[in-house]
């Protein structure tokens, strides 16, 4: 008799990628999601040879097609090819992936769940009994949690764990530029980076600008700016750390005083930090969160059948940190291990990645205190 597959909630990169992993070894998986199916995170990011090499290994394909089928400049045959120099820990064989491809493409073979949001988990001796919002149940010996720094099967075992903001201000912003004006204007510094920032202005504020996708057949471009800087005093208007998660569209008016009070910028951040054109767009406030669990919680809600990988067990901020390819590593390895020890091993597993998780979240948190730092030079 085949074994039951084992249920994963996320069908976000680590919980992809265990599946893929688990899928090429022969062990059935099913993935739990609370989203639509529909394409989605369609913004670009760094993978480094270290998470790329092994993935590629498990989708059994080369990584010239892994790297033609997910970089952000891949319709115009680019390889997503960046400046190492900018910060973080980019190297000359890490490359811009778009994540949106990326999902996509880790999504094929998969039985994945659309429509899943888990609400809660009841736990007893044997077994374990997920709660869903669409108001069905589940009843499973195992599960292995992925959704995210807000890991609802985190809240619902370990619920004392909750995300630590960082002092720094970080807005981000999506747009569509006109291929003619992004071929005059932007190749100039994009073309061979997809990456470019400039630390400007009174308060030192750092603004980037980043390739997320080319689209030739719609004549356009699509990118992504930031524009971030450290917390200004214990009372800072665009530091809201307790906000909640519906008000990060909620943007005071502070913001847009001090793009107007930008040092005069040319070329591509002159077109994107234009006041004008920002009020009429959709801004986002992030929050820079960190996810870290004591290895005694983790054995705790193990005991239990629930094992956590990703920004739910180890997250690391938007800026400054390497989630993504944390949580594509974490997927790869734990697959191997469970195909070779089974779950009820899976301890020993946390074991030998805890250490890393934490050296990891230090690291991004140090990684992002620098990138802010007052009087750091231009870049």
């Amino acid at each position: 008799m085949s074994p039951p597959p084992l249920s994963i909630i996320g069908a976000g990169l680590g919980g992809l990628t265990l599946a893929r992993s688990l899928l090429k070894r022969g062990v059935p998986a099913v993935i739990y999601d609370r989203s639509a199916s529909a394409p989605r995170h369609g913004y670009g990011m760094t993978l480094h040879a270290s998470t790329y090499t092994p993935l590629a290994k498990v989708l059994d394909i080369d990584i010239a097609t892994f790297r033609q089928r997910t970089a952000v400049d891949a319709a115009m045959r680019g390889s997503g090819t960046i400046d190492p120099t900018h910060l973080g820990q980019a190297h000359k064989d890490s490359f811009r992936a778009n994540r949106q491809k990326l999902e996509l493409l880790l999504r094929e073979g998969l039985d994945i769940r659309w429509e899943h949001q888990l609400n809660h988990i009841s736990p007893s001796p044997s077994s374990l009994t997920l709660h869903f919002s669409n108001t069905t149940t589940l009843t499973v010996p195992h599960l292995i949690a992925s959704d995210g720094p807000h890991s609802r099967a985190r809240l619902s075992l370990l619920p004392t764990i909750t995300p630590a903001v960082h002092p720094t201000i970080a807005l981000n912003g999506k747009r569509r530029i006109p291929l003619p004006l992004y071929t005059t204007l932007y190749a100039p510094l994009l073309s061979n980076k997809n990456f470019i920032s400039l630390r400007t202005g009174p308060n030192n504020a750092l603004l980037t600008i980043q390739v997320n996708d080319h689209e030739p057949a719609k004549e356009r471009v699509s990118i992504s700016w930031i524009y971030s800087r450290a917390r200004l005093g214990d009372h800072d208007p665009l530091h809201r750390p307790d906000r909640p998660n519906s008000g990060a569209e909620d943007i005071p008016e502070q913001f847009y005083e001090e793009i107007r009070n930008l040092e005069p910028l040319d070329g591509p951040f002159k077109d994107v930090f234009d006041t004008e054109k920002l009020k009429n767009e959709r801004v986002l406030s992030w929050l820079m969160r960190t996810v870290e669990v004591p290895l005694q919680d983790l054995k705790a809600a193990g005991e239990k059948g629930v094992w956590f990988i990703g920004d739910a067990v180890h997250a690391e901020p938007i800026l400054g940190g390497e989630g993504a390819n944390a949580a594509i590593t974490d997927g790869v390895e734990l697959g191997e291990w469970i195909a070779e020890h089974g779950v009820e091993g899976m301890w020993k597993w946390y074991e030998g990645r805890w250490e890393e998780w934490r050296r990891g979240v230090e690291r991004s948190k140090q990684v992002l205190a620098e990138m802010h730092s007052v009087g750091k030079a231009s870049l």
